[in-house]
């Protein structure tokens, strides 16, 4: 800026003295009197020769005519010398005028630039500021909830542990009292197991006696057998009830036992869960009494997360107070010498992204305009984005690899730009690649074949002079399409591109030859990758097909086969789309911006009172960069904006060239 003002000022002070010198050399030129003659020269002094005669008339015309002439040479020469530097000063004023706008241009770009750059950086600053914000008052929330000291005391833990003990001496005893059980329980029923042993040995003696007497048949014998078994079945009588006896109070006594264990084990499981609780009791209390120092240590903490938080939060309020006093004065001195605070810079090219310029079709023959806004928007994305410029079409055009080519070789693309078509891709079609075999003629001796010029058959007729097709060649004398006839009707049309492979066939409308029912799009391998069926009342169906032929995508407009292809080769990569505001489908695409996919509006005079342009303009458009076809049009644009906008204007075709 200062550097700026020094050179307006020095240039300003060398007109000026140019200006001043020229001014009196003028004024010299144009007043300066007559030389009077001295009293040496022929004009006679009147007080000094008063008695003296005087010359003639004669002498003093001879005289004083040379000094008339001279003074008329003085004076052409001076006006020659003022016209000259009148001339050199017109010429300067002209030279600093132009130096002034420029350096007047390069101020504003300069002040686009650094408000831009302090814009940017103001509004990552207060996004930092709003994030340590955020974190300042979670910080304090913290903090609020940890100000709850845990309050503790030794004499209540010393009461806990006694707890414990006590618990524990219950739950042991309790253990001894089941395990004494146990051993009591054990030993009854291995006496109760005893008893009822002797009761069966016992039913067994008893039986082996009745046995033995049942066996003996001499009445004498059996006389002396029962006399001797008589008192053993009383000792066995006498044995029997008292083991019956002491069982009972076995059983009963287990029944006892068994009762107390149950309740024994009750005392356990009470023992058990009173130490559990108490041991719980206790860590949690030891916990409480830890957590005092874990307190402290997180308070220290969090308040020295504070007190960074804050200090960060103080220094980017200086900056951010800062970069807007910044910005205020760029906005003034933009408003001062400009007239607006309303930016326009260049537009910023990402040199991640690729760059797709968008047409419908690309045609052969160029007109001159054609020619110029081809190489002037190429020209462009040559110079920003270099070999990430690409051209995308989306019309069916079997000619245009001989296009592209012919595009490469007059210099109006670059050799390394790309060339995206929807149907070639769809189609699955190969750059370079071409057909091996030529499309096979019907061969029938009996029917008649019309040539041309240069011998290629354009019709055959059967014998009766019926058409059976017709065949339309390419300039290269390869076949570009062929149409069969079923009587005099035209019913089936193949369509053969440029390398040679069959690119689509056509079924046409029986009742009208111009209407087409139906179109098959090959692959070059003749696996069938799209169908488009058309309806009497103008329905469309379009089908995709994989090259199992199964069905993957259907469309009912070639609108949503456009949207369709489009996403799935821009929106894989950050993509830019380079295209004219009131090219068919901007509305689609414009809509379909995200992320990865960015749109750049081309912008003529003619689109000037386009919508979408003063959406923009007023701020009404998400999209605020603009490319334009020369210097009137961002002109007019800088007049309307109510925003700040890039605008970059396409370079001229002669200046590319």
């Amino acid at each position: 800026m200062k550097m700026f003002n020094k050179k307006r000022r020095d240039k300003n002070e060398d007109y000026r003295n140019h200006s001043e010198r020229a001014t009196a050399t003028s004024t010299v030129a144009a007043q300066k009197p007559k030389p009077k003659a001295t009293q040496s020269s022929t004009t006679p002094n009147v007080r000094s020769s008063a008695g003296v005669r005087p010359t003639s008339s004669s002498v003093t015309a001879s005289t004083s005519a040379p000094v008339k002439g001279q003074n008329r040479v003085n004076q052409r020469r001076a006006t020659q010398t003022a016209a000259k530097n009148s001339v050199a000063i017109e010429r300067e004023m002209a030279d600093l005028n132009k130096q002034y706008q420029t350096l007047r241009g390069e101020l504003k770009v300069q002040l686009v630039q650094d408000r831009k750059h302090e814009k940017q950086q103001y509004e990552t600053l207060v996004a930092e500021q709003l994030n340590l914000e955020q974190q300042l008052k979670d910080a304090k929330v913290t903090l609020s909830k940890q100000d709850k000291v845990v309050n503790t005391n030794d004499s209540e833990r010393q009461g806990m542990v006694k707890t414990i003990n006590a618990a524990q001496k219950r739950y042991d005893d309790a253990k001894k009292a089941l395990a004494k059980s146990d051993q009591t329980i054990k030993s009854l029923e291995k006496k109760i197991t005893q008893s009822e042993q002797s009761l069966a040995d016992l039913k067994q003696n008893e039986a082996d006696m009745r046995k033995a007497i049942q066996g003996e048949q001499d009445l004498k014998k059996l006389f002396v057998l029962m006399k001797q078994q008589e008192k053993q079945a009383q000792d066995l009588y006498q044995k029997n009830d008292a083991i019956n006896s002491e069982l009972v109070k076995l059983q009963k006594r287990e029944q006892t036992e068994t009762r107390e264990r149950s309740r024994k084990e009750h005392a356990i499981t009470s023992a058990e869960k009173d130490l559990h609780t108490a041991q719980d009791a206790l860590v949690a209390y030891d916990r409480k009494k830890s957590a005092q120092d874990e307190q402290e240590r997180s308070l220290n903490l969090i308040n020295q997360k504070i007190n960074r938080l804050q200090h960060d939060y103080d220094q980017n309020a200086t900056i951010v107070k800062g970069l807007q006093q910044k910005i205020e004065s760029i906005d003034a001195k933009l408003k001062s010498d400009y007239g607006t605070t309303h930016l326009v810079s260049p537009v910023e090219f990402d040199q991640s992204a690729k760059y797709f310029l968008f047409s419908t079709d690309l045609i052969q023959s160029l007109s001159g305009d054609e020619k110029a806004s081809m190489e002037m928007i190429m020209g462009l994305l040559k110079s920003e984005v270099k070999d990430k410029a690409n051209v995308i079409t989306v019309n069916y055009n079997d000619s245009l690899p001989e296009i592209w080519n012919s595009y490469q070789s007059a210099g109006l693309v670059d050799k390394r730009t790309g060339l995206y078509n929807m149907y070639y891709t769809i189609q699955a079609k190969v750059p370079g690649a071409v057909a091996k075999t030529k499309p096979e003629l019907p061969d029938n001796p009996a029917w008649q074949y019309k040539r041309n010029a240069d011998k290629q058959i354009v019709s055959i007729a059967d014998d009766g002079g019926n058409p059976i097709m017709t065949l339309k060649y390419r300039k290269n004398g390869a076949i570009w399409y062929m149409t069969y006839f079923n009587g005099s009707l035209a019913t089936r049309r193949d369509v053969y591109d440029a390398a040679g492979f069959l690119s689509v066939t056509q079924y046409l409308d029986r009742t009208n030859n111009s209407q087409v029912t139906l179109e098959n799009f090959y692959r070059p391998d003749h696996s069938l990758a799209m169908v488009k069926q058309y309806g009497s009342n103008h329905e469309l169906s379009i089908q995709l097909v994989n090259k199992e032929e199964a069905i993957t995508n259907v469309f009912h407009s070639e609108a949503q086969l456009l949207n369709w292809w489009l996403a799935s080769v821009l929106q894989q990569q950050n993509s830019v789309l380079v295209m004219g505001v009131n090219a068919p489908l901007f509305d689609q695409c414009l809509q379909a911006t995200n992320d990865n996919f960015h749109l750049l509006p081309i912008v003529s005079a003619d689109d000037l009172d386009n919508q979408h342009v003063q959406d923009i303009i007023n701020g009404k458009s998400k999209l605020s960069s603009l490319v334009v076809t020369d210097r009137d049009v961002q002109t007019a644009i800088e007049k309307q904006m109510t925003r700040d906008l890039e605008i970059t204007v396409m370079p001229a075709a002669e200046v590319r060239a």
